[in-house]
């Protein structure tokens, strides 16, 4: 996992450089205020982005944790703040729903040692696939979050 602000991006020296400098184009060249919730292709096989606009949720039981193994995630919030939910896969956990290949998601109830971390306004964080998170939850009061979640193939 990788969090950091927007202006860090570029210098970040994680395996997949060439997307990180497409996202950062995405980012700067695209007005995601004029866009619409859903999903949008980029025009680079299986590189794709999810724009997503919720309210935070206060109970960690109505919230499952999710992990994937065919893309890496980019969660970028474009407004609000969120906590976000972080366990290893490696952690012991409850499972949900089984992996689903189609959807590339497993849901998860419960992560023992989970750890919590903030993302506000022009942040991001990276989640690999042998990271468990769990994102939209509640940091003190409910509020409005919009983030684009960038879908990097493994």
């Amino acid at each position: 996992m990788i969090i950091g602000f927007l202006d860090d991006l570029g210098s970040n020296k994680w395996s997949c450089r060439d997307q990180c400098n497409k996202i950062i184009n995405l980012i700067e060249n695209t007005d995601f205020t004029k866009k619409e919730d859903g999903v949008y292709k980029t025009g680079t096989k299986d590189f794709y982005y999810i724009i997503s606009t919720y309210n935070t949720c206060a109970s960690v039981e109505k919230k499952p944790a999710e992990a994937h193994r065919k893309y890496i995630d980019l969660q970028y919030i474009l407004y609000g703040e969120e906590k976000i939910g972080y366990a290893d896969y490696r952690n012991p956990k409850i499972s949900l729903k089984e992996y689903n290949g189609e959807n590339d998601i497993e849901l998860f109830s419960k992560i023992e040692n989970e750890s919590y971390f903030i993302l506000k306004n022009d942040m991001y964080a990276v989640f690999f696939p042998e990271d468990i998170h769990r994102p939209g939850l509640t940091n003190k009061e409910t509020r409005s979050v919009r983030k684009v979640i960038f879908k990097v193939p493994v």
